[in-house]
């Protein structure tokens, strides 16, 4: 899976405007796969100006168009390029750190309908108002200047858009979420490993997710699910190849690919082995 934090921070092939792991990026697509699994390390807005994509969770599919907006949790998704009009947008990368000194330093904002825990995809709709209109045209200026802004006007651009979410009521949901990042880390670990765990991420990107050493995710993981992360998501994503077979007309390998197995060879394999059948005898029984 593609690294899209770490890839277009390295990448000289966008204008951007960074300080350490923030990042402001005017995106415009230049791979060709039709579909792409990616992941980032950090939380990011997209703001669609032109074109049309889809990301996918586990369970649902969010196609965005020019003026459609998304946040998109840290983690992994597919995503489903569309050809018709070329793909660009403004994204906005800002890591779990930075949003917890936010909340710290601007907690009297707060406001407390926020701090009830709301069950939300790894993928967010935003409502475009008119507030957050005015923060793109602002954000689209800054990334055509000539000259490059100072870091602590910067700063506070990144900081804006967390106001701008905090402090308007059509953007609970979502506040919600990022006021969960400042809770236990046990149950953070248990978020992170239900919304990704269908996809090929290895131990290491599971633990660096969870802002934790390979040794204290297993130690954490261990403690929280009552077994190892191997055998978890073996059965996990068996278990949710089922409901696929059950519930869908996707080809074999195509259930397959969208629970994290390599080659459709493997998951027969596997599938076999844990239910004595194959997965095509299997949906033959629904």
């Amino acid at each position: 899976m593609l690294d899209l934090h770490g890839y277009l921070k390295e990448s000289n092939d966008f204008k951007k405007l960074q300080i350490n792991e923030l990042l402001f990026i005017e995106y415009k697509c230049l791979v060709q796969e039709v579909k792409a699994g990616i992941w980032s390390d950090a939380n990011y807005f997209v703001f669609v100006t032109s074109g049309k994509k889809m990301w996918r969770s586990i369970y649902n599919d969010y196609v965005v168009e020019a003026g459609d907006s998304l946040f998109v949790k840290k983690g992994a998704n597919l995503v489903h390029q569309f050809f018709d009009e070329d793909y660009c947008a403004l994204m906005v990368f800002i890591p779990d750190d930075f949003i917890r000194k936010f909340i710290q330093r601007f907690s009297s904002v707060i406001n407390p309908a926020n701090k009830e825990t709301k069950q939300t995809d790894s993928v967010i709709r935003i409502e475009l108002d008119a507030y957050l209109e005015g923060y793109i045209n602002s954000l689209a200026a800054f990334l055509c200047s000539p000259s490059y802004p100072d870091k602590h006007l910067l700063h506070l651009k990144f900081e804006e858009l967390l106001l701008n979410i905090f402090t308007r009521s059509n953007h609970q949901r979502l506040a919600s979420y990022l006021l969960s990042l400042t809770k236990d880390p046990h149950a953070q670990l248990k978020q992170i490993m239900e919304a990704n765990f269908a996809y090929r991420l290895n131990l290491e990107q599971y633990a660096e997710l969870c802002h934790m050493s390979l040794s204290s995710f297993k130690r954490c993981f261990q403690k929280a699910f009552n077994t190892s992360p191997g055998k978890w998501l073996a059965e996990k994503r068996l278990d949710f190849s089922c409901h696929l077979l059950k519930t869908t007309d996707k080809s074999i390998g195509q259930i397959g690919f969208e629970c994290g197995f390599e080659e459709p060879s493997s998951y027969i394999r596997a599938f076999k082995n844990r239910f004595t059948k194959t997965p095509l005898q299997y949906r033959d029984q629904y």
